[in-house]
């Protein structure tokens, strides 16, 4: 094999590696997403009214923010969640 084969060969298999490992770290975070947000959906079955929604909403926030990396605080998307049902 010359040089520039082992360059373009090289090359396609660090690419191919990492487009694959980027591939398994989507479906992990996927995964992840899914389980919190099941989460979420359990603690809000538990709950009787609003105030309740918000008191779950809201340990269900701290419990995962740092993990889930939310780029809101909690006001602010419990806000914007019920901003958004009143425009449909």
């Amino acid at each position: 094999m010359d040089d520039e084969q082992q360059f373009e060969t090289t090359k396609r298999t660090v690419l191919k590696h990492i487009e694959s490992m980027f591939e398994e770290l989507e479906e992990e975070m996927a995964l992840s997403h899914q389980e919190k947000y099941a989460l979420l959906e359990d603690a809000f079955e538990n709950a009787t009214d609003v105030d309740e929604l918000r008191v779950a909403f809201a340990q269900w926030y701290n419990e995962h923010t740092q993990e889930l990396e939310l780029e809101h605080e909690l006001e602010e998307l419990w806000s914007q969640a019920l901003s958004s049902a009143e425009e449909e």
